[in-house]
């Protein structure tokens, strides 16, 4: 099986390192491409932040397959993201719902 057309063209703009990018290449359930997008968005959001569970929000953006990618990345770089992972969510979201 192969991911959602639409998926595969958002995911190209995540580090092919993130656990969301790796979920949509290998065509996972659309729930958990939007669990993880969800996450990736929490954190994003929140770089210095804590999850509600306690977590340190970059750990846990790090631990995702964000790590090289959040060094090397700037301010623009990371809302350029944070947008693809928004559509990824919506679109999931909905896929999963059909």
């Amino acid at each position: 099986m192969t991911s959602h057309p639409i998926l595969i063209e958002l995911s190209g703009q995540l580090p092919d390192s993130a656990h969301t990018f790796q979920y949509i290449q290998e065509a996972v359930e659309f729930e958990k491409i939007a669990a993880q997008a969800q996450k990736d968005i929490s954190c994003l959001e929140n770089l210095e932040g804590r999850l509600k569970d306690g977590q340190p929000a970059k750990t846990v953006l790090e631990q995702s397959g964000y790590r090289e990618w959040l060094a090397a990345s700037d301010q623009d770089e990371r809302l350029r993201v944070l947008g693809a992972l928004h559509l990824i969510a919506d679109v999931s979201e909905e896929l999963a719902e059909d």
